[in-house]
């Protein structure tokens, strides 16, 4: 794998960027295999120190952890819906359309959040230490 990382401290996370495209289901395999897990974002001071991290070097758009399970957004590792947590959706997002499977991307140029189909391949942000919710 060609993919530069770019770590930052954030609470007890360190967070990874990961150029390589891969599909939402493949980031989470490299990430579970080589880290902890795809990015969760817990709050807003978060959002902005893995923005800020990003920023510089990437400004398209990369997977994070969130996806939905035909019911509810949820976070893996954890299984917390994500209407109890922080959210930062596009406008007009998320729109679950057709009842299937959907999973999450950040844009780091707009720091926020939309949901695509997980069989796209994007780049991607892997955590590594304490999933601190």
């Amino acid at each position: 794998l060609d993919t530069p990382l770019v770590p930052s401290l954030i609470s007890s996370r360190q967070y990874h960027f990961l150029s390589e495209n891969m599909t939402w289901t493949e980031a989470q395999r490299y990430c579970r295999q080589n880290y902890t897990d795809l990015a969760t974002i817990d709050n807003m001071e978060e959002m902005k120190r893995l923005i800020k991290t990003v920023r510089g070097t990437f400004y398209g758009s990369a997977w994070i952890g969130l996806y939905d399970d035909l019911n509810n957004w949820i976070w893996p590792l954890d299984n917390a819906a994500i209407e109890r947590g922080f959210k930062s959706w596009f406008i007009q997002q998320p729109r679950n359309s057709g009842g299937q499977s959907l999973c999450v991307y950040m844009s780091y140029y707009q720091g926020t959040w939309g949901e695509n189909f997980c069989m796209q391949t994007l780049p991607f942000v892997c955590y590594d230490g304490e999933n601190s919710c």
